[in-house]
């Protein structure tokens, strides 16, 4: 199994492609739909599904796009299916006044819950990693996992938007990921991957 990846949008938000030999998962289509849809065609394999790691404005720019040529599921936490259709919870609308357009998803995304989850041949664990928003999930894979805006390199999610928490945000790091292999490849929403490891002394886990 095999991941790579796409920077894109007015915030450099990863946008990540799984593929095994024969099928390809998206997760977390940020924006740019037409990158997206390129680099899908050069890997010409079917894609399968898309995983959104949270509903922020950011992650979600390039859904219906997706979804409107591919018509793949979508799976999401449903503590924030409500996102999708409000600027106030996804987020855009805090940065309204900067030109930021209002993201609005008609997707009618399924529910994933935390634990063992098998998606085309695709098997990954599910962890609810809530704090940067309620809904916050990673995707722990065999040799790496997807880890949204949760934990970056030497660096956390925002919890100053709608439903963010610091100390759930930090519970969440410690609890679930840092629960993970030290040497596992962390893929975050922005920037490069990290691992357990190299968060250890990171200086925005204990206030």
């Amino acid at each position: 199994m095999r991941i790579s990846s796409l920077t894109l949008g007015l915030v450099d938000t990863n946008t990540y492609f799984i593929e095994d030999d024969n099928h390809l998962l998206l997760i977390d289509p940020s924006s740019e739909s037409d990158r997206i849809i390129k680099k899908l065609n050069q890997m010409n394999k079917p894609l399968k599904a898309i995983l959104l790691t949270h509903a922020h404005y950011d992650h979600i720019g390039a859904l219906d796009d997706i979804i409107n040529k591919y018509n793949v599921p979508v799976y999401m936490h449903d503590e924030e299916f409500d996102f999708l259709k409000d600027p106030e919870k996804n987020g855009a609308a805090k940065f309204k006044q900067y030109g930021m357009p209002q993201v609005i998803s008609d997707a009618k995304p399924l529910s994933i819950e935390e634990g063992p989850a098998t998606i085309e041949g695709f098997h990954f664990s599910v962890l609810h990693t809530p704090g940067h928003s309620p809904g916050s999930l990673s995707y722990v894979f065999k040799n790496f996992a997807v880890v949204g805006d949760t934990l970056f390199n030497n660096g956390i999610g925002r919890t100053d938007l709608y439903r963010g928490d610091y100390e759930t945000l930090v519970d969440s790091i410690k609890d679930k990921l840092f629960e993970l292999d030290g040497d596992l490849p962390l893929f975050p929403g922005h920037g490069p991957y990290t691992t357990v490891d190299d968060e250890q002394l990171n200086p925005f886990l204990n206030g």
